[in-house]
């Protein structure tokens, strides 16, 4: 149901006071006026969806219960944007919602931080494990997704978008998801997002038509909330923030729900439930490096860590020799992810060409302009059954003196 509803909340893990009262002035992000804001924070609700699993999570954080907290999206989620990048939406939100319902010093709230600049969806479904999961030590108890600035309108993102949602939910029955749709000047992919979160029954957030038209009325200039075409200031993340505090709010003074089934029918299909990230051979996969033998030690890096978040790779360094990476694998779907040459390294990087069961099905070129160590990931086989295939990877002529990574692969059966 969409719900439109002013509430007085007090952030105090914000950076500015942001209660709200009637004839009462306070301080709100932006120095917005006391409607204006409540009109704002109002509109990004897009629906509560059924409310039982969040307001359950938000009932074991008040009795001191451990509850776990991720945030899985782009840099948006990192917290690229502030100076401090722990400024960053979801930083604010995991102090807010400690300092808003957890008794005492709020230990009992454990926080990991997904955000990876310039990923996606099908990123994020093959990291998921890896990144939120196995960080926590467990499923977390409340998940927010956040990828619709980094996502293209095509159908590949949305599947995994779809993926991430249903694998979450499947995998616990404590798990809360919140669908986030962060803004950008150039828009967002909120409108493919929501029917997949409506089918659900999950709650979304959308900043992006309170931020047009905040812009549009002259509440504030699209320089105060945004440092570049994407990244919000330190206010702008407050305010998405605050956003996601006034959805838990508003749940927080409902009733409760009772609980939902997970559908059994997929929004979109084929679906790339179960995505399980390889790490080396299994019981599906065999490998064969050839002359991607080594490990870069130069993936992209993680703002929390300041370490590259893909320590695990197959790498061919620019004078190595040797025969193509070959892969046999049972599976229906294959996402392969390459790494962008940072522009400024001296090694040189290729574009490699990508077999699977002896037919080319693309090539990638790890050595475009302007790459920053950024990652690209590529669909390369979808079918609706799993089955044994070989892959092949192995340097266009004319990039065999270059260097290229494979940064992860990730496969369903």
């Amino acid at each position: 149901m969409s719900i439109k509803k002013s509430i007085g909340i007090i952030l105090g893990g914000c950076m500015m006071m942001c209660a709200c009262s009637a004839g009462k002035k306070v301080s709100h992000p932006l120095n917005l006026d006391n409607k204006s804001y409540e009109k704002f924070i109002s509109d990004t609700l897009v629906s509560t969806g059924n409310n039982y699993r969040l307001k359950k999570a938000i009932e074991r954080l008040k009795n001191g219960e451990k509850v776990t907290l991720a945030a899985l999206g782009g840099s948006v989620t990192e917290g690229a944007g502030p100076e401090q990048f722990t400024d960053g939406y979801a930083y604010q939100f995991f102090r807010a919602l400690k300092d808003t319902y957890a008794p005492g010093n709020g230990e009992n709230l454990i926080f990991d931080n997904a955000g990876l600049s310039g990923t996606p969806s099908q990123l994020g479904i093959v990291r998921y494990q890896k990144d939120v999961v196995d960080v926590l030590g467990g499923n977390p108890d409340i998940l927010i997704i956040e990828f619709a600035v980094n996502d293209s309108g095509d159908d590949f993102p949305h599947r995994a978008f779809e993926a991430l949602v249903r694998d979450a939910l499947t995998a616990s029955e404590s798990t809360a998801v919140i669908a986030l749709y962060s803004a950008a000047t150039y828009g967002n992919t909120a409108a493919q997002k929501k029917p997949i979160a409506s089918h659900y029954q999950i709650p979304q957030v959308d900043v992006l038509p309170s931020v047009k038209s905040a812009i549009a009325d002259g509440k504030f200039a699209e320089s105060d909330y945004y440092t570049d075409n994407v990244h919000p200031t330190t206010a702008g993340h407050q305010l998405m923030c605050e956003s996601l505090m006034n959805l838990l709010a508003v749940v927080d003074k409902s009733a409760l729900d009772s609980p939902a089934a997970v559908p059994g029918d997929f929004v979109r299909t084929p679906a790339f439930s179960g995505m399980k990230m390889i790490s080396g051979d299994d019981g599906n996969v065999r490998i064969t490096a050839g002359a991607f033998s080594k490990s870069d030690p130069n993936t992209q890096t993680i703002k929390k860590t300041n370490k590259g978040n893909f320590p695990q790779n197959w790498y061919k360094s620019a004078d190595a020799k040797g025969d193509a990476f070959k892969m046999e694998i049972n599976c229906k779907n294959l996402i392969l992810t390459y790494k962008v040459q940072g522009s400024w390294q001296s090694e040189k990087f290729g574009t490699a060409d990508v077999y699977v069961d002896g037919k080319k099905v693309g090539s990638f070129d790890g050595g475009a302009a302007n790459g920053w160590n950024n990652c690209e990931a590529r669909l390369i086989i979808d079918e609706k059954t799993a089955a044994k295939h070989t892959v092949e990877v192995k340097m266009t002529p004319g990039s065999e003196t270059k260097g290229f990574t494979i940064v992860c692969l990730g496969y369903s059966l």
